[in-house]
């Protein structure tokens, strides 16, 4: 009997020994991976990523002895250079981050003085007093350049334009040549007419027939400026936040500025949303036969209206939501700075969390760090069901290790007993 409860015991430990470095690895994967991070990010999370952006521009700056402002003042001026104003403005808003004391002071001071609403807003005005008048210059030509935030400038959209027509310069196979698709409906916001750039349905029919001839034919921004098109039609906020989300896809998308697995990841999204299988047979029904360019178009809208998959579009409208918040808390091209890095829906709610934490300083940050900035998205844990569980489970099994080496012990190690004199008579 003895014999069976060592044996028993013993597999019992070594199980246990295997088991609980596995269920520790899931749980601490589920808890900081940020598969267990919500859509919205929570405020612990917002203000625990923005202290460590604030550290991270700290830790930007040179040491012992460096020239601090000289650093701050070459790299606004390099980003200004490259007309890039979101991430100037977040380099601006990380002075206090960046200077010594001394200057870290007569900042906070001036900026007490601007009359601006916004603390960023006063900051990144007193920030901009502090360097020489060229830069100040420089900053509001680029700004001017940039147009109102949110909004792409009309130039750079048409060095994008002009550059996916150069195949020397293109970077991803995958994305074809198209015509211009410029044309915005009537209905839209004035403040939105430059940066909903989807085409019209006319151009979606017609890149639709190249499509099914086997042409050079991005899908996913076919199938963006699809959805976008038919949400255009809505007038609820989910419909403009997706027009707003598939002008900055496709706008990344041209530039060449999205990672080969965010790409993909898009790619099986969108064809949940609008599953090939069902959308060419659609598509060849509609353009098979002869009609006017009207109803040819109606059939076209038709064809990809019924060919929606509700459930895939619903997943779709997740991350569409992820990148529609990003514009909106930075701008058009910032937003596409910040999905630049991005594999798949946990950088995507990391970037995110960057953009709420920090606003234009998490651009600064990736166009400083690249892909790593992303890492700096703290999104703290979620206790979902899941995790609870396997916290209890690794718990159990860590009492039951326990248990098995006590009883253990107190099988095998006998002690001594304490020999008894006989008493004197």
């Amino acid at each position: 009997m003895d014999k069976s409860s060592g044996w028993m015991q013993a597999v019992v430990f070594n199980s246990l020994l295997v088991l609980m470095p596995v269920i520790a690895a899931q749980s601490l994967a589920m808890a900081f991976s940020g598969e267990s991070f919500s859509e919205s990010p929570t405020i612990e999370s917002i203000d625990q990523t923005r202290r460590n952006i604030d550290e991270t521009f700290a830790s930007i700056a040179p040491r012992n002895g460096g020239d601090k402002y000289k650093f701050w003042h070459d790299i606004v001026e390099r980003e200004l250079m490259d007309m890039d104003v979101a991430a100037a403005r977040g380099f601006l808003l990380a002075a206090p981050q960046m200077l010594d004391r001394e200057s870290v002071r007569e900042l906070e001071a001036d900026s007490s003085g601007v009359k601006l609403d916004r603390p960023d807003d006063r900051m990144a005005a007193a920030a901009l007093r502090k360097l020489p008048l060229d830069i100040g210059l420089k900053f509001e030509k680029a700004q001017a350049s940039a147009g109102p935030r949110n909004t792409p400038s009309s130039t750079s959209i048409v060095e994008e334009e002009e550059a996916s027509d150069d195949p020397a310069d293109t970077q991803d196979a995958d994305v074809p040549n198209e015509e211009p698709e410029v044309t915005v409906s009537g209905n839209t916001r004035p403040s939105d007419r430059r940066f909903v750039l989807l085409g019209s349905f006319s151009d979606l029919a017609n890149n639709s027939e190249r499509w099914l001839k086997g042409d050079r034919v991005d899908p996913i921004t076919l199938k963006i400026t699809a959805l976008a098109l038919i949400g255009e039609e809505g007038s609820d906020g989910v419909s403009d936040g997706n027009v707003r989300a598939a002008s900055i896809l496709k706008s990344a998308r041209r530039a060449r500025r999205m990672t080969p697995e965010f790409t993909a990841y898009m790619k099986s999204r969108l064809n949940d949303a609008l599953p090939d299988t069902v959308l060419r047979p659609a598509l060849e029904e509609s353009l098979g036969e002869l009609a006017t360019t009207s109803v040819r178009v109606d059939r076209v809208r038709s064809a990809y209206l019924n060919s929606i998959d509700a459930g895939g579009l619903q997943q779709l409208e997740k991350d569409l939501g992820q990148i529609d918040r990003i514009g909106m808390l930075t701008s058009t091209p910032a937003a596409i700075t910040l999905i630049e890095h991005v594999k798949d829906s946990s950088d995507l709610r990391r970037a995110r969390l960057l953009a709420e934490a920090g606003g234009d300083r998490s651009v600064a940050l990736v166009k400083q760090d690249g892909p790593g900035a992303l890492r700096i998205a703290d999104t703290g844990i979620k206790w979902t069901q899941q995790l609870m569980l396997q916290v209890m489970g690794l718990t159990a099994s860590g009492l039951a290790l326990l248990y098995v080496m006590i009883a253990t012990f107190r099988r095998n190690v006998r002690l001594p007993k304490k020999s008894v004199e006989p008493s004197g008579i």
